[in-house]
């Protein structure tokens, strides 16, 4: 009962402070509200106390931390503005910074999962305030350019159970919202992140339901289907082409990247689904778990 009130209040402090970063009438107040957004998901890593949950939740306040800092470095001080997109990326868990969101991700619970992979990242809409348009315009795209071409490696190398997947589909995901905030307008963005918050919700919600990589028989497959595989009809095909779209406005290089990607997730989910829930591993003679 103590962890479902903790919980509550959690989601409450990320939505409320969330919201409130649009109402910030000053960076100040902006990386304020940031840092209260962040800070309001600790409560939610008290849901479920496992083995894990209080190293994870280390690692995020660590994390969050040096983010922070580097962040009001660069707001104080224009000569250091540059922090502040590095702490960004950090934030996002961008390329070369992915690494705490495994670490993060895979030793808590959904609720934690799906806070990092909403909310939290509607930052992303006021990025391109802090770019100067330089040579760390550059930065940015090819930290994006590189982060796609690592998770479609990693989804091959490393997708063990569904917290894995996800993992890669979320730091994907925040690639993707970065990179389109450099190049399209705010509004723009806006509507892209209300889609892709529905989506990312509904598929959480599923891959909780299915948590380890369980087989559930024909509802299972035809949820996994509607929700993650590009078929057409499907809700991932709308979500895939809406994504596609915009980012292709970011460039030949980063929609190239951005397209090796969705091949890799694609090829690998429709792979599942069809050995019926064998993992990879499982072929050479050893049972994934």
């Amino acid at each position: 009962m103590r962890g479902l009130i903790l919980s509550s209040f959690s989601v409450l402090c990320v939505l409320v402070f969330s919201v409130a970063l649009f109402f910030s009438d000053n960076l100040l107040m902006f990386w304020l509200f940031l840092e209260l957004a962040t800070l309001g998901l600790i409560p939610s890593f008290f849901l479920h106390l496992e083995s894990g949950v209080l190293g994870s939740l280390f690692s995020y306040i660590i994390v969050s931390g040096v983010s922070s800092s580097l962040v009001i470095c660069g707001l104080l001080f224009d000569e250091f503005l540059l922090l502040t997109v590095v702490g960004f990326l950090i934030k996002f868990g961008l390329f070369p910074f992915l690494g705490w969101v495994y670490v993060v991700v895979l030793s808590s619970n959904w609720l934690v999962v799906w806070g990092l992979s909403t909310f939290l990242k509607s930052a992303f809409l006021f990025f391109s305030f802090f770019l100067s348009g330089g040579w760390d315009l550059w930065i940015v795209e090819l930290c994006c350019v590189f982060t796609f071409l690592v998770i479609a490696l990693l989804f091959w190398v490393c997708t063990t159970s569904w917290l894995y997947y996800w993992c890669h589909v979320m730091i994907s995901s925040s690639a993707a919202l970065v990179v389109m905030a450099v190049e399209l307008s705010v509004d723009v963005l806006f509507w892209l992140f209300l889609v892709y918050i529905l989506w990312a919700t509904l598929v959480i919600w599923l891959l909780s339901y299915f948590e380890g990589f369980e087989v559930g028989g024909a509802m299972f497959y035809f949820l996994c289907v509607f929700i993650l595989v590009s078929f057409p009809g499907s809700l991932a095909i709308f979500y895939k082409l809406v994504i596609g779209f915009s980012v292709y406005s970011c460039g030949l290089l980063v929609f190239s990247s951005w397209v090796v990607y969705n091949i890799s997730e694609q090829f690998y989910l429709v792979k599942y689904l069809v050995s019926s829930g064998v993992p990879r591993s499982e072929w050479s003679g050893s049972v994934m778990v």
